[in-house]
């Protein structure tokens, strides 16, 4: 299913165009289109699509959805360029190799020529790009890296530079990390938002793998779960640069040799111990950048456009800054109605076995979401092994069983009273262990429910006598209607057989 939500968010809240929504996410622009014609025509806003989950919005944009018509297989035209320049090759020979390959998917010659002319005539293009003023922040890691000491051993690491960028005035800042992973990741961002004192429209990240898991020609960039939830926490949008594409992102390519040379230059014969030792020597440093006149801008440094341009556009940070939480997507609830987090057991509710949920851990909580919509919250526990359940998640038969206790069971004997609760009792002396006699106080319960409490009270009465121990006996005796019978041949000591149709008895032994 196309992300509608990312389709809707885009044309409510944003002035792009259909393409270039369509190039961001990557679907069609007449898709986008036809979407934003619906949009207009149920009069929709942002407010009335928000709450929707990925089902409800699609029954409502798309009523009686059927069967989609499978797009044209596209073909790889940075090869097939390449094929077409070799001597004697036509296009014809191309699109002949390509529908053997494709088949029924495949597209027609002359749809083939028209979009190999279409990808030919961008080969070899510049675009000037146009920044406006609070639009976009472009945000990379640095190739050059700085390192840090052992204060002990002296062993140097290498650790990561962040930078980022604004697009119009080109402020930069730059902050060192222990590595690319998200929690760093989102901890950069943050401080960036906090240094810059606002939030851009959009996010203009690399493809790292902490702001995007893949990319596909069908779903163009899936951005990380958690960066996601960051950049909805400060109302701004993903938009990262094409694969391969440094011209998408020249202004964080520039911060960032600028940020080595008037930073990580500067600093190359100092000794750190620390990532806050080397942060605090790079403030300085930073701030001198920002403040350094630049040609072509009539030598206005980035402080000053930043004053001029950025920090007016710029919408205001959140009350709160974000709270991390780590995502896992695409889980799929297992029979036990549980999901698993660092090898600790969560519950679902069992009507929702064997469909794929997201799971979001923050330092508090787990919670479990299903199309978008929290459908189970637990205090985090990370013990190994260990199982949280809530009872509304579990189907009435095991939450009965569950509810059970020693406690309960043992309270509901002595509530029956007479032959029921000594039978119990003697029960519990004589075996000692609280398990098992929780099974036989469950087997007594059972028993009352099939047979009725007089009959009940009435066997356990007559094993009792007979020194009968075991919950079997009992209902041996319910099961061949003998509890009322008397005990033939005085008392038996523990004496379970007794009551069984194998028994022989002591008359088969007589001589005849």
């Amino acid at each position: 299913m196309q992300r509608l939500k990312d389709i809707c968010r885009w044309i409510l809240r944003t002035d792009k165009s259909d393409r270039a929504i369509g190039r961001s996410l990557g679907v069609s622009y007449s898709t986008v289109g036809r979407y934003r014609k619906i949009a207009a025509e149920q009069r929709l806003d942002w407010e009335a699509v928000e709450p929707l989950d990925e089902l409800e919005l699609d029954r409502r944009l798309n009523p009686g959805r059927h069967a989609a018509k499978k797009p044209f297989a596209e073909p790889d035209w940075s090869h097939i360029h390449a094929e077409y320049e070799r001597p004697g090759v036509t296009l014809a020979l191309l699109h002949e190799e390509y529908a053997l390959e494709f088949g029924e998917s495949g597209m027609s010659l002359t749809e083939f020529r028209r979009r190999y002319q279409r990808y030919a005539r961008t080969r070899g293009l510049v675009m000037r790009q146009i920044h406006y003023p609070g639009q976009e922040l472009f945000l990379d890691f640095s190739g050059m890296r700085p390192w840090i000491a052992d204060p002990k051993t002296g062993i140097r690491r290498q650790v990561e530079l962040f930078v980022a960028v604004l697009g119009a005035s080109r402020k930069t800042f730059a902050y060192a990390v222990e590595s690319q992973r998200i929690p760093d990741w989102i901890e950069c961002n943050i401080r960036a938002m906090a240094f810059f004192g606002g939030v851009t429209r959009y996010q203009v990240p690399d493809n790292l793998k902490a702001a995007v898991i893949r990319r596909t020609r069908e779903d163009g960039a899936l951005i990380n779960a958690t960066y996601a939830e960051f950049a909805a926490h400060y109302d701004t949008d993903v938009m990262p640069a094409g694969p391969r594409k440094p011209k998408h992102k020249a202004a964080v390519e520039i911060g960032v040799k600028l940020a080595q040379r008037w930073i990580l230059a500067v600093l190359r014969n100092r000794v750190f111990h620390s990532l806050d030792e080397l942060n605090q020597a790079m403030a300085p440093l930073l701030e001198r950048l920002n403040d350094k006149p630049m040609r072509g801008v009539g030598n206005k440094s980035r402080n000053i456009l930043f004053a001029e341009l950025d920090a007016p556009a710029l919408k205001p940070l959140p009350d709160a800054p974000y709270e991390f939480a780590d995502w896992k997507v695409g889980i799929t609830v297992g029979q036990d109605y549980h999901v698993v987090w660092n090898d600790h057991y969560y519950s679902v509710h069992h009507g929702i076995v064997g469909k794929k949920v997201n799971l979001r851990a923050s330092a508090d909580h787990l919670s479990v979401f299903l199309h978008g919509k929290r459908v189970a919250i637990h205090p985090r526990d990370d013990t190994p092994g260990g199982l949280s359940t809530l009872p509304e998640h579990m189907p009435p038969a095991h939450r009965a069983h569950g509810l059970d206790s020693y406690d309960t069971v043992t309270t509901w004997t002595q509530q029956q009273g007479g032959a029921v609760a000594a039978f119990f009792d003697q029960h519990l002396k004589h075996h000692a262990n609280a398990a098992q006699s929780l099974q036989a106080g469950r087997g007594l319960r059972t028993l009352a429910r099939d047979y009725g409490t007089d009959r009940l009270q009435a066997a356990c009465a007559r094993a009792l006598a007979m020194h009968a121990r075991s919950i079997s006996s009992v209902k041996s005796m319910l099961q061949r209607g003998i509890e009322a019978a008397p005990i033939q041949g005085g008392d038996a000591a523990n004496d379970d057989p007794i009551a069984h149709d194998n028994v022989r008895g002591a008359d088969y032994y007589q001589n005849t």
